[in-house]
């Protein structure tokens, strides 16, 4: 399969897992607001989104990879050594909100790189069984 196939597919998957966290989160936090009239923690959501997304997809693909890019066989790799927290971080900064992610991609297209957030942090997603060589054919 296509790498930009697996990593769109991948991301659905990753998608998927931080809308049930929010959703679980949510379904946990309603009795509480509802007892104590607190819907203004609602207010927060936005925000919490933008943390919790951020944090799973840094902390995860730091330690080999998130739930997405392991089912589809890939990884992030560094394109100067090993790969670092800030590499992870800047990476995924577009993934807050939809908007940023939709200008990474666009933008990244105009460098020749799927996404600009790759290029800046100096990183790469290869497929897992592939060496770091060759990681340049999948472009």
């Amino acid at each position: 399969m296509e790498l930009k196939k697996k990593r769109l597919y991948a991301f659905l998957v990753d998608f998927l897992v931080v809308t049930g966290v929010m959703y679980l989160l949510t379904v946990l936090v309603y009795p509480l607001a509802l007892l104590l009239n607190l819907f203004s923690i609602y207010r927060y959501w936005l925000p919490i989104l933008g943390i919790i997304t951020i944090l799973y997809f840094s902390y995860l693909e730091y330690h080999g990879g998130t739930a997405g890019k392991r089912m589809m066989g890939l990884v992030v790799i560094s394109e100067e050594g090993e790969l670092g927290w800030g590499q992870v971080v800047i990476r995924n900064l577009s993934r807050i909100l939809w908007f940023p992610l939709i200008l990474d991609v666009i933008l990244g297209r105009l460098r020749n790189r799927l996404r600009i957030l790759d290029a800046i942090a100096g990183t790469r997603v290869v497929s897992a069984e592939k060496n770091v060589d060759d990681a340049e054919q999948d472009l």
